[in-house]
């Protein structure tokens, strides 16, 4: 098998997003529709992967100095392979990539992984193979998901309060058009409790959702015209993923968000997964309440891996299939 390696460019479009379209473990924020909203924050130094000139893998990446991370404009990201290709081949091409980046005095290949929920098809080979070129572990963040397999209802306090808030007269909406007034409250909420900002502005939320308006929706409790709580919701693969969940500063609202997070967990039961996203405060260490919150709705806690690999180790790839 021939390996080459090609730097993406906007010429290579078309077939990065095809391979992202047949891959194992992508998602629809590996596009370039989606990657390249923020390009001009990064110096991009993704690669394409091709064996005998049939593309079989990309990376996501950008570089810093004399490392290359995988994406940090990005919630995960890491090698994507064209579906059903086998073990053998994965070594052999992340082999070759570090060997690429060793050459290029690249000291470190840093990697977030994609938690396995967002994944077509179920893909942890990677962590295999970073083991064995001797990667630090450098941090596990934590996700909290519901998946729909284990049968965990809300739970019994969760359950009464619904029964109560169904009689206040909630709507629901689904309506991407409130996107402004919702953002304004996700920007107000967030200066007053952490004193920082939403990862993404209003004209880039607003760009991604008209580039992906079948992924990414919004969904709104009204009262009398005014938004009292809203959700963002990116829908990946098999998981519908809550990216923002915020409410006006009123008691009405937190009944109104809670009537939501119930109703919409309910409305999701086709996906496989519902992803109430990490719950990390400062130093990795967990939000008490927040946890207690989504644990109340039947959520578990899964795992997401932050490797860092010394690319001079490619070599310890060799002879691990024997």
């Amino acid at each position: 098998m021939i390996y080459t390696i090609k730097k993406y460019h906007t010429g290579l479009k078309a077939d990065w997003d095809d391979l992202i379209k047949r891959s194992s473990n992508g998602t629809f924020l590996h596009q370039r529709d989606y990657m390249d909203y923020h390009a001009d924050r990064f110096d991009d130094f993704s690669l394409m992967i091709y064996e005998d000139l049939k593309l079989r893998a990309v990376l996501p990446a950008h570089r810093v100095g004399n490392e290359i991370f995988s994406h940090k404009g990005l919630t995960y990201s890491n090698f994507i392979f064209q579906k059903k290709l086998k073990l053998e081949r994965k070594i052999a091409i992340i082999s070759y990539v570090l060997a690429y980046l060793s050459k290029r005095h690249i000291n470190f290949l840093n990697i977030h992984a994609i938690p396995f929920v967002f994944q077509p098809v179920t893909d942890e080979s990677c962590a295999y193979i970073y083991h064995k070129t001797g990667a630090e572990i450098t941090q596990i963040k934590p996700f909290f998901i519901i998946d729909q397999r284990n049968n965990m209802l809300p739970n019994q306090n969760r359950r009464k309060n619904y029964k109560k808030l169904l009689k206040l007269d909630y709507q629901i909406n689904d309506d991407i058009d409130k996107l402004p007034e919702f953002w304004q409250i996700v920007e107000k909420n967030l200066q007053q409790r952490y004193e920082t900002t939403p990862v993404h502005t209003l004209q880039e939320i607003t760009t991604l959702t008209q580039r992906f308006p079948k992924q990414i929706k919004l969904f709104t409790v009204n009262q009398n015209t005014q938004i009292l709580a809203g959700a963002l919701v990116y829908f990946i693969n098999q998981a519908a993923h809550f990216q923002y969940i915020h409410a006006i500063n009123t008691p009405e609202s937190r009944q109104a968000v809670e009537f939501l997070t119930y109703e919409l967990v309910k409305q999701f039961n086709q996906y496989a997964y519902i992803s109430f996203g990490t719950s990390a405060v400062l130093h990795n260490n967990l939000n008490k309440n927040l946890v207690y919150w989504k644990e109340s709705f039947g959520c578990q806690l899964v795992n997401q891996l932050f490797f860092k690999i010394d690319c001079r180790n490619y070599d310890r790839l060799k002879n691990i299939l024997q």
